[in-house]
């Protein structure tokens, strides 16, 4: 099964002080044998996204787990 991330750079977000951020989103992920099925299961898992207005999604493939409990 192959991993991917789904991001977009559309809109923007706001610091802890209420400056606004230009900046990409991770919209969130998904897996299949392919990007075309990795994508119908990130649009099934996060269906929510649909009442949006995200026009551009970019996809790039991840390999390896993902690092959690990290201690900075």
């Amino acid at each position: 099964m192959k991993q991917f991330l789904f991001f977009t750079s559309e809109g923007f977000t706001y610091d802890p002080l209420n400056n606004e951020i230009d900046n990409m989103q991770i919209l969130g992920d998904g897996r299949g044998k392919n990007i075309i099925e990795a994508f119908k299961n990130f649009k099934h898992n996060q269906s929510y996204l649909c009442k949006f207005a995200f026009k551009e999604i970019i996809a790039v493939e991840y390999v390896g787990d993902m690092i959690s409990n990290l201690e900075l």
